[in-house]
């Protein structure tokens, strides 16, 4: 996938001084049309948080995403179900978040995975 720099004064004021990004995922045309950085950004407290920064032509915007903690696989599903539906975030930065295929995210986001939680 084609990389490209995301802006580094910007994402450093929307994250906060105090962290480095970690893992970059560039979507030159994103669902709304838009160049967007999913960015997993890792704090100095060894916390992470989620950064999306979008470019529309004339200005940046941004936004931090909160993971909520998961003890087991049905959490950390619907917190990928979360991420991907209310979030909008790629399946290819949820899988590498989580460390699983983009696959078995795809499975989770389609509702393959998620039995337990629909009772």
């Amino acid at each position: 996938m084609e990389q490209m720099p995301f802006n580094t004064e910007k994402f450093k004021k929307i994250a906060g001084e105090n962290c480095v990004a970690e893992d970059v995922n560039y979507m030159p045309r994103s669902n709304i049309g838009m160049k967007k950085w999913e960015i997993k950004a890792r704090y100095s407290d060894g916390n992470c948080k989620i950064v999306v920064l979008r470019e529309n032509g004339f200005r940046i915007t941004g936004e931090i995403i909160d993971v909520n903690d998961f003890n087991n696989r049905d959490e950390r599903n619907a917190e990928i179900y979360r991420l991907y539906h209310e979030c909008g975030l790629s399946q290819v930065f949820l899988a590498g978040l989580f460390n699983i295929s983009q696959s078995s995210v795809s499975l989770v986001v389609n509702g393959k995975q998620m039995k337990k939680l629909k009772k």
